[in-house]
C-alpha cells in the first residue's frame, strides 16, 4: 500500500526505521537493482525513515554507471558527463544536487565543468558547443548570423518547456482542465511532437539544425525520431545547469548514493540475483533470490528490466491483459558498442576536448540508419582525462570510442568483437592521427557485454525508445497496476539517461510517500 500523510511535516516522521529481525528478514521496501535510479529510490526513502534493502547481482553498483579497472586504468562504463549537479540552473532543475543535498553526501564529490558540453567535427565544420544559451547562441551566430534570432527562440523555448515539464506531473495530479492548460501550454503542444518537427519553425539552415543536435546518441535516437521535449530537457540542462564529470569515476556517484542509504540503516546486498517476485491478491508479498533466501516486503521497487520483471519475476498472468499488450508494443531503444583505450599520445597538445562527436556528414537519420545496419559513419570520442588526470597514469590518456548498435546484428559477439573494435579504431585513427600505432590497452564492450552486466534487454542503453509516444507521461508509470510494485530507471517514467532515471528515482519516492508536489518533498525531506 502506499503510504499517505503527506498533510503532516515529514521530520515528524523521520522515525529510526524498524529494522527487520534476523529470522524474518522483513522490510518496508526492497528495491530489485542498484541502478542510479533505484538507488536514488532508495537512498532518499532510507531518509524518510523507511526500512530499505538493495538486491544487486552485479559485485557493485550503479548498473550502466559503475566502473572497472584494467591494470592502472579506470574506466566509466557508460556515463561521460552529467546536468542538474549544481547550485544555479532552471527552475525545478538541479535535481541531482538536491538529491546528494537531502542524503548528506553532495560533500563527498566532485563534479568538474565540461565546457564546451560538445564538440561537434562535420565536413568543414568543427565548432565546440559552450555551456550557458547566451554563449551557445553566440558562438553559433558567428557562422550563421541570419539564423540567431530564431536559434534564440528555439532555445527559449526549450527553456519554458522543460521549466513546464519539471511540475506537469503535480500540474496533472489536480486534474483540473482549465490549470492545465493555463499552466503547460507550450508541453501539451509539443508532447507529440519530435524534434525534427520543430526545428523548421525556428531554423532553415539544414547545417545548423545538424550541429544543434550534435549529441542525439545521448538519447539513442536521431531528430526525426526523438521526443522534442526529451531532448530540450537534455539540452537546457548542459545550457543552464551546466555539464559535469564526476571526479574518479562514475562509480562515485553510485558509493555516494550507497553511503546515503547506510547512513539510514538501509543495506544492500551484492551477487544477489532476484528469482521471484511473490504476489498474493495483487499485492506484493516478498522476493526470492537465486540463493533460495527470501526477503519480505510490501513496497518493491524494480530498477530492473521491465519485461523481465513482468514475464520471468512475477508472470503476465498476474497483470491486466491491456497492461502486457501496451508493453508488448513497446520498443526498446538500440545498445551501444564500447570501445575503452589507453594511449601515450598527447592528446592536449592535439588540442582534443573531453567530448566530441565525429560526423562523415550532416544527416543523422542517415547516421542512425547505418548504426542500425552496422555501418560506421559517425562516432562518439570521450577523453575523460582531460578533466581527471587520476583515471591514468601520468603523460597517458583514456579514450572511449562509442557508437549505438543493435543486439540482433551478431549472432555471437564474442566472434564479431575483434572485427567491430578494429573499425571503430580505424575511424578514430583518422580523426585521431596515430591513434593506432600509440594504443597501450584496449577492450571493448558489446550489445551482449552491456546484457550480460545490466541484465537489460538485448543490452538496451535507453530503456525504451525515447519517442514521443514512449517518453514523459507516455512511458511506462512508476507505480503498477499490482499494489506496492513499482518501477524506477530508464524503463519507466520519465526515461533514460542519468538525470532521466533520478527523476524517476524522486517520483517513486514521492509516489510511495504520497506528497505530490516536488517542492513539499524536498522541504519535508529537510
Amino acid at each position: 500500500m502506499v503510504n499517505g500523510g503527506h498533510n503532516r511535516p515529514m521530520k515528524k516522521e523521520l522515525q529510526q526505521p524498524t529494522m527487520p529481525d534476523s529470522k524474518t528478514d522483513h522490510y518496508d521496501i526492497a528495491v530489485i537493482g542498484s541502478g542510479i535510479g533505484g538507488l536514488t529510490a532508495a537512498a532518499l526513502l532510507a531518509h524518510a525513515g523507511k526500512s530499505v534493502i538493495v538486491v544487486e547481482q552485479h559485485d557493485r553498483p550503479g548498473g550502466y554507471a559503475h566502473s572497472f579497472k584494467r591494470k592502472r586504468y579506470l574506466f566509466d562504463s557508460g556515463v561521460h558527463l552529467i546536468s542538474g549537479c549544481g547550485l544555479e540552473g532552471y527552475q525545478g532543475g538541479q535535481l541531482i544536487r538536491k538529491v546528494l543535498q537531502c542524503i548528506r553526501v553532495y560533500d563527498q564529490l566532485e563534479f568538474i565543468q565540461v565546457n564546451p558540453f560538445a564538440n561537434a567535427d562535420y565536413p568543414g565544420i568543427q565548432i565546440g558547443l559552450p555551456i550557458s544559451i547566451d554563449a551557445f547562441v553566440s558562438t553559433l551566430a558567428k557562422r550563421f548570423p541570419d539564423q540567431e534570432q530564431g536559434l534564440r527562440q528555439l532555445i527559449d523555448l526549450c527553456q519554458s518547456v522543460t521549466e513546464q515539464a519539471t511540475m506537469a506531473d503535480e500540474v496533472m495530479a489536480t486534474k483540473d482542465s482549465a490549470m492545465i492548460q493555463a499552466r503547460l501550454p507550450l508541453l501539451l503542444k509539443y508532447r507529440q511532437m519530435t524534434l525534427a518537427e520543430v526545428w523548421d519553425e525556428f531554423i532553415q539552415n539544414k547545417q545548423l539544425q545538424s550541429i544543434i543536435a550534435s549529441n542525439w546518441p545521448y538519447l539513442g535516437l536521431p531528430p526525426g525520431k526523438v521526443s522534442f521535449v526529451y531532448w530540450a530537457t537534455m539540452l537546457i540542462g548542459y545550457l543552464v545547469d551546466g555539464a559535469h564529470y564526476c571526479k574518479g569515476g562514475f562509480q562515485k556517484l553510485a558509493e555516494s548514493l550507497v553511503n546515503g542509504l547506510s547512513k539510514n540503516a538501509g543495506k544492500i546486498r551484492y551477487k544477489s540475483a532476484v528469482k521471484k517476485i511473490s504476489v498474493e491478491d495483487n499485492q506484493v508479498k516478498s522476493i526470492q533470490l537465486v540463493s533460495g533466501e527470501c526477503i519480505h516486503a510490501s513496497i518493491i521497487i524494480s530498477n530492473a528490466d521491465v519485461r523481465q520483471t513482468v514475464t520471468h519475476l512475477i508472470g503476465e498472468d498476474y497483470f491486466p491483459n491491456r497492461y502486457v499488450a501496451r508493453l508488448n508494443r513497446m520498443q526498446h531503444s538500440l545498445s551501444i558498442f564500447v570501445v575503452y583505450l589507453a594511449t601515450d599520445l598527447d592528446l592536449v597538445s592535439l588540442g582534443l576536448q573531453q567530448e566530441a562527436f565525429y560526423y562523415d556528414h550532416f544527416d543523422h537519420e542517415a547516421h542512425y540508419a547505418n548504426s542500425v545496419n552496422g555501418d560506421s559513419s559517425w562516432l562518439g570520442i570521450t577523453i575523460p582525462t582531460l578533466m581527471d588526470d587520476s583515471l591514468a597514469p601520468k603523460g597517458q590518456h583514456l579514450i572511449m570510442l562509442t557508437t549505438l548498435t543493435p543486439y540482433h546484428l551478431h549472432s555471437d559477439w564474442s566472434q564479431a568483437k575483434p572485427e567491430f573494435t578494429e573499425k571503430m579504431l580505424t575511424f578514430a585513427d583518422k580523426k585521431i592521427p596515430g591513434l593506432k600505432e600509440h594504443v597501450l590497452f584496449i577492450e571493448s564492450g558489446s550489445p551482449a557485454t552491456m546484457e550480460r552486466y545490466t541484465s537489460n534487454h538485448k543490452g538496451s542503453a535507453y530503456g525504451w525508445e525515447v519517442t514521443p509516444e514512449q517518453s514523459g507521461a507516455n512511458r511506462l508509470a512508476n507505480k503498477t497496476p499490482i499494489d506496492g510494485l513499482f518501477f524506477a530507471g530508464h524503463w519507466a517514467s520519465p526515461g533514460g539517461g542519468i538525470y532521466g532515471v533520478v527523476y524517476s528515482g524522486v517520483q517513486t519516492a514521492q509516489q510511495i510517500l504520497g506528497i505530490t508536489k516536488q517542492d513539499d518533498f524536498w522541504r519535508q525531506m529537510g
